[in-house]
């Protein structure tokens, strides 16, 4: 099996006072952008989509971006812009500096978007996303959202006050672009000033979880995160809980398996919730092969361009001390065919009919819960798991994030960040069998206000 995700990270730590002074916006968009262009398993389809015109038009406009007044401060939110539009979240961009170690060089030299007490007053009214907000720690931060429609974003979160060194009535805290009617994506100014790339959502007086609006109690989120759980639902239904296929949870998984080892073999039903499982690696599920297995399955392979930089991403990989050696195993042979093919698209995963698991008699019939939060190598699971005689999807849509897989990273050139990037292609695209942005659908679907364990045991039970 091939590895969805690389976890691990080496951390590369920059002086950001070097980065203001050296590291033009302009030669960092242009780095990336080749890049992308060089190394990253989607670019030949993406452009193709595009169209090579759309492309260059895109690509014009964003080196303007990059050239603009307050370019320097806006880099990041440029170049994740760009990125976005490749429309893959395998491609991504994380933050390499330390968020409380404030540089007041580079602070001295960020814009001030001059807010009047008329404007405060006016916002401390609005019933919409605009407004005031507090941090969580009201100490720290009150910030003015103000709707502010570019291409580059659709809100502006300025700083109303602040005790904290550095900040300034006017300094912009984040910028955010709407994905849907709700979720935003975009940059989010850290401690230190220099800015993160970010996920934003507008609730109920609430914007992502941290900020709420002046006036309001913060809603605390309900429930807390368990890595894996399992329960008797009834005499007749087993449920198990796996949150992450990531290396990290490997011993849980296998854990919770062997405890309720029994209980999957004598009781008939499994409800097996997958929700918001984003993935890790493919290895990491392998003990739930057997038990969804009941007939051979028909596997597509993936591909890797086997350039120089995705080589050396592959041998990161083997710095993963979470892996067994049988993956590494496998790695190193890959990372021997990229070697011995450089230039060429390497098959790293054969079409296949596979055949050699165990049919096991329980758990006879499994109701999976999936929804937009499954993601990568759950899905790769998904893909063998549906085509089982005993196995239902109930839910929502999963995420689409699977068509371009293998993460790898490389650093920026100068600016401290890194691109995480997809090195691999499945060749189901060649047979119109893609799934990113589309997912892979349920089987039931249900209403996000439903209890879907309840709904899955009344399946599973015939309630």
């Amino acid at each position: 099996m091939i590895i969805k995700k690389l976890l691990p990270v080496i951390l590369i730590f920059f002086s950001i006072n070097s980065f203001a002074q050296s590291c033009g916006c302009e030669q960092e968009f242009i780095y990336i952008k080749n890049f992308m262009e060089k190394n990253y398993a989607g670019f030949n389809d993406k452009q193709a989509a595009m169209t090579k015109s759309g492309y260059d038009k895109l690509v014009n406009e964003y080196l303007g971006y990059s050239k603009a007044p307050h370019s320097q401060e806006q880099c990041l939110l440029v170049i994740s812009r760009f990125l976005d539009h490749f429309k893959d979240d395998h491609v991504s961009i994380r933050a390499n500096f330390d968020a409380a170690k404030l540089d007041t060089a580079y602070m001295n030299k960020r814009q001030i978007i001059p807010i009047s007490d008329e404007k405060i007053a006016e916002l401390r009214k609005s019933t919409s996303f605009e407004g005031i907000y507090d941090f969580h720690d009201p100490l720290k931060y009150k910030i003015a959202v103000i709707k502010d429609k570019t291409p580059l974003h659709d809100y502006i979160g300025v700083i109303v006050s602040s005790n904290l060194p550095g900040w300034k009535k006017g300094m912009i805290k984040l910028e955010a672009k709407l994905v849907n009617d709700s979720l935003c994506r975009g940059v989010l100014f850290m401690l230190n000033g220099m800015p993160k790339v970010e996920g934003f959502l507008f609730g109920k007086d609430a914007l992502w979880g941290d900020w709420h609006r002046e006036g309001k109690t913060p809603e605390r989120p309900a429930g807390k995160y368990e890595p894996v759980a399992s329960r008797k639902l009834s005499d007749k239904t087993l449920y198990i809980k796996i949150s992450s296929f990531s290396p990290g949870n490997a011993k849980n998984i296998d854990s919770v398996l062997r405890v309720n080892e029994n209980a999957l073999k004598t009781t008939p039903n499994l409800v097996l919730d997958l929700r918001d499982n984003g993935g890790g690696a493919d290895y990491t599920y392998s003990p739930l092969l057997d038990y969804v297995y009941t007939n051979p399955v028909h596997h597509t392979g993936v591909s890797i361009f086997a350039t120089e930089e995705n080589i050396k991403g592959w041998k990161k990989y083997l710095d993963d001390d979470d892996r067994s050696t049988e993956s590494k195993n496998s790695i190193t042979g890959i990372i021997n065919q990229m070697e011995n093919n450089k230039g060429k698209w390497v098959s790293v995963s054969d079409d296949a009919v596979l055949s050699d698991y165990k049919k096991l008699e329980g758990p006879a019939k499994i109701v999976i819960l999936i929804n937009k939060g499954c993601a990568s190598s759950t899905e790769q699971f998904l893909l063998f798991a549906r085509q089982s005689s005993k196995v239902i999807f109930m839910g929502q849509n999963t995420s689409g994030t699977l068509d371009y897989s293998n993460v790898i990273e490389t650093p920026f050139s100068c600016m401290p960040y890194t691109l995480r990037y997809s090195s691999s292609r499945s060749r189901r695209l060649d047979k119109n069998e893609g799934i990113d942005n589309i997912g892979i659908k349920p089987n039931y679907y249900l209403n996000a206000n439903e209890d879907w364990i309840e709904k899955a045991t009344a399946f599973l039970e015939h309630k």
